[in-house]
């Protein structure tokens, strides 16, 4: 059984800074408020440098969802569940509630995804010593193996493309790339 409508978060009022999906319902008054712009920029053509940079992020963002895709079928999960062991296991332990607004689903929704991924060994949950009403979900390395079996090959070949880059070209990557992660983090955020 997949997300269902009811478990995306709505999209929040125009003005607002509440978290959002970003997913839209398949409503069309959801378009009311909304400020459509007369022309649609050509994204698929132009030649500037700034031109190319973006459109490569453009590639590599469908690529990652595709193998996503690709990865959670080959592991036995849902993309969502990899999503969120990623999450886990990448920011935690972290409780429930910070999970639903990385992910942007409802609090009920990601319960029921840290439900699965502990049934199937990926994730545990562990009360706080400080307060005993907070739990926190933590990456289990049971699985880890098979995932970074299964990335492997994606890894040496990302590694190629750095043979012959100083440090310096390195770091210019790694800031664009940090760049992009908080720009698609803010993305992900606001209003959609």
């Amino acid at each position: 059984m997949g997300l269902g409508h009811d478990d995306i978060l709505p999209a929040a009022p125009v003005g607002t800074t509440d978290q959002v999906s970003p997913i839209r319902a398949a409503d069309p008054t959801c378009w009311e408020d909304e400020t459509v712009p007369d022309s649609v920029p050509d994204i698929n053509n132009g030649d500037s440098a700034t031109w190319r940079v973006l459109d490569r992020y453009r590639e590599l963002e469908l690529q990652l969802a595709i193998l996503g895709h690709h990865l959670s079928a080959q592991v036995g999960l849902r993309p969502v569940d990899l999503q969120c062991f990623n999450l886990v296991h990448r920011h935690g332990p972290v409780t429930i509630g910070d999970l639903s607004r990385m992910l942007a689903l409802r609090p009920a929704t990601t319960t029921g995804i840290v439900d699965r991924l502990a049934e199937q060994g990926w994730v545990t949950r562990e009360r706080s010593d400080a307060d005993r009403r907070t739990v926190y979900v933590r990456a289990l390395p049971d699985h880890l193996p098979r995932l970074f079996g299964l990335l492997s090959p994606l890894g040496e070949d990302l590694s190629t493309a750095f043979t012959g880059l100083d440090e310096d070209a390195l770091r210019i990557i790694a800031d664009f790339l940090d760049h992009a992660a908080t720009a698609t983090r803010r993305a992900n955020e606001r209003p959609a």
